[in-house]
């Protein structure tokens, strides 16, 4: 008796840890961007401080 060809991969079921992976890739993502946001508006802050203060 022969066995069959393993199947490609683009027939493969797809494991659990696909779902988990690509929602902890999302987490991060928006995790950046929040960080970026956040890093931006506190370099916009300190500059318009210092501006401020240079000229008084």
């Amino acid at each position: 008796m022969t066995t069959s060809p393993a199947p490609s991969d683009d027939q493969r079921p797809s494991s659990r840890r696909r779902p988990w992976t690509r929602a902890q890739r999302r987490a991060a993502a928006g995790h950046f961007v929040r960080g970026l946001a956040y890093g931006t508006g506190l370099a916009i802050t300190s500059l318009v401080s210092y501006w401020i203060q240079q000229m008084m």
